[in-house]
């Protein structure tokens, strides 16, 4: 099996570092505290909570909702449906128990299509219909005899719901409850920010907050070395390190690289198997950069451009940058760095003292910076 896993959290022994996270975490749950945690996208943040999740197992029962494909406090509720049966399937005593407890909002099962995955529909409609609905939800979690721990993926999805007060009406829910630990995730730090942080809103001082930053080089440096020697791959020794560079120490691109490597079966890795590698995955993607190119403005492009060839740029509004790139007036790069932001397609970090703009995909980045 490929070690270097892109998706999926298989234990320990495929997980890098994040000790201090992981006690923060466990503290937390132990104390009966919220975490809201703000990261990046494709940093780690739900490989960190299964490995939590993973250490709690017999002790309590961990739920795990992405609620970042759902549109509707409707949708909401029926993937916190799903989630706690998934936990709780009907073969066993408490799942028998949450079917009879959800009856009158006659659930309905179905299997996923795609993803094999039960899935839970309510027969709900009306706006009243389901505000009742998610307390009676959680009602059930609160009185098992386990402590629950529900961590919800991709929280400031809820500030897109057509619904209002959506924030208070789960904030007036979650503070009546005694048996549940939340984490919240979100890879938005502007938004989480202003949901946790701001005095006029309603989980305002609710959370503890965590900030999941990149796994530091000295911890990633011997895990790659030693992940693939456990596998007899030998190496170079300064792979590990041009792997980190190349991919900006961003968890994802690491372990996809990593795992390409792995997959193409050499037995010695040298430093042009890395480069060569790179290029093959860039060259993989390369229809959907172009598609980039044509979906931006030409202003917008050359922003992306840009930022992609300083690698992290600090102060994009200093004269030095917008003469040295031809980017224009300073409301017109304004305006090209937000574009580029709501798209995703550059990160903006709001949550360090010194924040800063990069490009999100670190291979579309290497792409620019070649071009």
């Amino acid at each position: 099996m490929n070690p270097f896993l892109l998706n999926n959290y298989l234990g320990p022994d495929y997980f890098c570092d994040r000790d201090e996270e992981t006690e923060t975490l466990l503290k937390n749950i132990n104390n009966n505290s919220n975490t809201a945690v703000f990261s990046q996208r494709r940093i780690g943040k739900t490989a960190l909570v299964k490995h939590v999740f993973f250490l709690l197992k017999d002790k309590q029962s961990a739920i795990y909702l992405d609620i970042f494909p759902t549109s509707s406090l409707k949708e909401f509720t029926d993937t916190l449906a799903s989630s706690i049966y998934k936990e709780f399937p009907m073969h066993k005593s408490t799942g028998r128990k949450f079917w009879e407890h959800i009856k009158l909002l006659r659930p309905v099962l179905k299997i996923n299509t795609l993803s094999g995955e039960p899935e839970l529909t309510l027969d709900i409609s009306r706006p009243e219909q389901i505000e009742k609905s998610i307390p009676q939800l959680f009602s059930f979690l609160d009185q098992q005899q386990k402590k629950i721990v529900l961590a919800i993926d991709e929280f400031q999805q809820i500030l897109s719901y057509p619904e209002k007060n959506v924030e208070a009406l789960l904030r007036t829910i979650i503070q009546n409850l005694h048996n549940i630990s939340f984490i919240f995730l979100g890879s938005d730090s502007k938004v989480m920010t202003e949901i946790f942080n701001s005095a006029k809103k309603p989980f305002y001082g609710s959370t503890n907050f965590m900030t999941l930053n990149k796994i530091p080089e000295k911890e990633y440096v011997p895990f790659i070395k030693n992940t693939f020697h456990k596998l007899g791959v030998s190496m170079d020794e300064k792979v590990p390190e041009m792997i980190l560079d190349l991919t900006c120490t961003h968890t994802y691109y690491t372990q996809r690289l990593c795992h390409e490597i792995y997959g193409d079966q050499v037995t010695f890795i040298r430093e042009e198997d890395v480069t060569a590698t790179l290029y093959k995955l860039i060259q993989q993607n390369e229809a959907v950069y172009f598609q980039y190119r044509n979906l931006l403005t030409k202003a917008q492009w050359k922003t992306l451009k840009a930022v992609a060839a300083e690698g992290t740029v600090y102060q994009p509004y200093s004269q030095n940058f917008i003469k040295n790139y031809d980017l224009g007036s300073t409301s017109t790069l304004k305006r090209n760095l937000e574009a580029l932001a709501d798209k995703a397609i550059i990160y903006h970090n709001v949550s360090v003292e010194e924040p800063y703009y990069e490009v999100e995909d670190k291979f579309l980045m290497r792409w620019l910076q070649n071009e």
